[in-house]
């Protein structure tokens, strides 16, 4: 790698290790904090209220859980987070939200959700893996909006099935320049 991109990488690491007090978590954890405008484009996307119940799968640091909060306070909110140290950061910063520390792809729970708001890992097609996982977990007549890499195997796989597809600019997340998109889908 070259001088100048390591000098870069390791400066946009410190100004985000500066700007929030849990990420001492390492970039090869896959945790890439949504940006604040994305958070609110998904969770206009999903149109939800107080009366939902939603769930918001590898939540991260909680940006997007904000983001809900400031739409619907009321709603009852499940997290799920694979990394304990930021389940433990969820648990204390939203402490009206049910927060479950496992793998996503593992989370079986015996409810069903009327929306969910993601914002998945994308390594090794893990977007598809989990965007499909989460499908399984909404009622019917349930909405999901997410982000996913907007590449050939999402736009064959994915694509097809939204109801809205909207490409977003590159440069979104640190670390990665990779082409995203986001998508909405009801399931029938």
């Amino acid at each position: 790698m070259h001088t100048a991109l390591k000098q870069r990488i390791e400066m946009m690491r410190g100004k985000i290790q500066q700007s929030s007090p849990v990420m001492t978590v390492p970039a090869s954890s896959q945790v890439f904090v949504t940006p604040e405008n994305i958070c609110h484009r998904l969770v206009s996307l999903a149109g939800i209220t107080d009366q939902d119940t939603i769930l918001e799968p590898s939540a991260g640091t909680g940006a997007i859980l904000r983001a809900i909060r400031a739409v619907a306070p009321a709603a009852a909110c499940d997290a799920v987070e694979l990394n304990a140290q930021l389940c433990d950061y969820l648990r204390r910063e939203f402490d009206d939200v049910n927060v479950i520390c496992c793998d996503f792809l593992h989370y079986a729970p015996q409810k069903r959700y009327s929306h969910i708001i993601m914002n998945p890992p994308f390594n090794r097609a893990a977007d598809i893996h989990h965007i499909q996982h989460a499908c399984t977990l909404l009622k019917p007549g349930g909405v999901l909006t997410a982000i996913c890499l907007n590449g050939p195997r999402q736009n064959e796989i994915l694509k097809p099935l939204a109801e809205h597809w909207e490409p977003l600019p590159g440069g979104l997340f640190a670390y990665t320049g990779v082409s995203t998109a986001i998508l909405r889908l009801t399931v029938a």
